[in-house]
């Protein structure tokens, strides 16, 4: 079931339900960043901005509930489940990167199941809408397109770097992607759950437990006190332990 959610301040008060896109900081790195102002004063359908917190579900695998969402913060984890009920993290999107694209794609329904890492902050918008924006102005169609190949792209460099190796060097790789794609200007980042890093990189939880546990004490893996579960890395000396070279 979905976590309760709530509309965020950038909801145009006068115009209930309808994020203002003309107006978002972050619009350069959103969906929607080549289209002009216009583009969103005629749309039928509202386009809807909220925050859910940590572990709602925005969506299940098999489910078509017509909408894609573009995140503004936070991070989302697209998971597989197989027939033996395993789970796996296919993918992590953050700031910037949208969900759901495989609907436009001409898929039936959504391919994987969709999960809140922390509080996520995105953009709801209706398929029907994205269907006119893109008959309005075909250059989102090669947007959307760029940006789905991008995820595929990085998907499949995780998979392998994540996939061979010792533990050492796995998870070293794990917290440095995280650091690199993931983190806030700060250079801060969300440490994944133990769970969640065994279904990303196939080890233990309790190895993994000992792996972090071994990096906190050589203050490779730093936690910050402004926020739980909030941390910077040593990003040099994990290279090193990854042996990855820059």
């Amino acid at each position: 079931m979905t976590n309760p959610s709530r509309k965020t301040y950038c909801t145009d008060s006068k115009w209930i339900g309808r994020a203002q896109c003309n107006n978002c900081h972050i619009r350069h790195i959103m969906l929607f960043s080549e289209l002009p102002e216009t583009a969103f004063s005629t749309l039928l359908n509202p386009i809807n901005n909220f925050t859910h917190p940590s572990s709602s579900v925005l969506y299940e695998a098999g489910t078509n509930k017509k909408f894609i969402y573009s995140i503004r913060s936070g991070v989302v984890k697209l998971l597989h489940v197989a027939q033996n009920g395993k789970t796996r993290i296919v993918r992590l999107l953050g700031k910037g990167t949208s969900i759901g694209l495989e609907l436009l794609e001409g898929a039936n329904s959504y391919h994987h199941t969709a999960v809140t890492i922390g509080e996520v902050d995105l953009c709801k918008i209706p398929v029907p809408t994205m269907r006119l924006l893109e008959e309005k102005y075909p250059v989102l169609c090669q947007q959307i397109r760029q940006q789905l190949q991008k995820q595929l792209d990085l998907a499949d460099q995780w998979a392998f770097s994540l996939g061979t190796g010792s533990v050492k060097q796995r998870v070293a790789q794990l917290i440095l992607i995280l650091e690199e794609f993931f983190a806030d200007e700060s250079g801060a980042f969300t440490l994944l759950q133990r769970e969640d890093m065994s279904a990303m990189i196939a080890i233990s939880d309790q190895t993994i437990s000992r792996e972090v546990a071994e990096l906190k004490r050589l203050n490779l893996l730093i936690k910050r006190k402004t926020r739980d579960n909030l941390y910077t890395c040593n990003t040099a000396e994990l290279q090193k332990r990854a042996q990855l070279t820059k």
